[in-house]
């Protein structure tokens, strides 16, 4: 085997565990017991072994074919894939030529939600996980950034981003810790301006959610709101872009980019 990991009951719990690794548990008592159990069944499914005593020792498995996988064989199968003598398709591909897969699956995931589908669910987010884990292959591959930088990165930004939780700040609802975690956005990207706000926003969204993004920034910047509307009143305005022959995805998105201009232009003047 490749090594053993030996860990203590009390900081199982929340150990990220790779089951190719020989593992031992320690410190069990009839308190922590119950826990310990369901963890190690977690990880090893019906080949969990029974606790007997004060520890227990679980041989590590990292054959390819075994009845439950842990996120070192996640890492290691994609390895594997992208090797030398790997499979040709996944040696073969590139962050732009999947770029369109991360999108199908969020959309996929979305819909699962939607249909309260959680055996669909599982299997989605497990198929959006794989467009992460085969980005940071491919990154790594080409010396661009690790799978270990991604998740630095990430971690980082849900510290430095959550002030109310890790810093001084203070939440006593979710408006207040949306509101925290945007002011300290705004820091971490230093996008002080409205200008640079609105750079942010990518424009390779979907009009509507583009829209939607940009005029919540211009309302929160001193836009004037507008009378609120219906769903009738966005397929009224879609029905009428059929009707005119108008694509709705590129007259939406170039509409909201000129008042985006205008009204950037006004409150640069004044």
């Amino acid at each position: 085997m490749k090594g053993l990991l030996t860990i203590t009951a009390r900081d199982f719990a929340d150990a990220v565990v790779d089951t190719r690794l020989d593992l031992r548990v320690t410190d069990i008592t009839e308190e922590n017991a119950g826990q310990v159990k369901r963890k190690l069944r977690d990880l090893y499914g019906d080949e969990a072994p029974e606790i007997t005593g004060s520890d227990v020792f679980v041989p590590g498995n990292d054959s390819l074919f075994k009845t439950r996988y842990s996120d070192g064989d996640l890492v290691h199968v994609m390895k594997r894939l992208t090797a030398e003598g790997g499979c040709p398709w996944d040696r073969a591909q590139t962050h732009e030529s999947i770029r369109i897969n991360a999108v199908e699956e969020a959309y996929e995931l979305c819909e699962a939600i939607d249909n309260r589908d959680t055996e669909n669910i599982r299997e989605e987010t497990g198929d959006l996980l794989l467009q992460a884990v085969f980005h940071a292959d491919m990154a790594e591959r080409g010396g661009e950034f690790t799978r270990l930088d991604v998740v630095d990165a990430l971690v980082r930004k849900l510290v430095t981003r959550h002030t109310h939780i890790f810093g001084a700040d203070k939440a006593t609802d979710p408006a207040d810790a949306l509101r925290h975690w945007e002011a300290a956005k705004a820091v971490e990207k230093h996008a002080s301006s409205l200008e640079e706000q609105l750079a942010r926003i990518p424009v390779s969204f979907p009009a509507l959610l583009y829209a939607q993004k940009v005029i919540k920034k211009l309302v929160k910047a001193g836009m004037e709101s507008a009378e609120p509307a219906t769903a009738d009143d966005l397929l009224a305005v879609v029905r009428g872009c059929v009707a005119g022959g108008v694509d709705a995805e590129v007259e939406l998105k170039r509409a909201v980019r000129a008042l985006a201009e205008s009204f950037t232009a006004k409150a640069d003047k004044s």
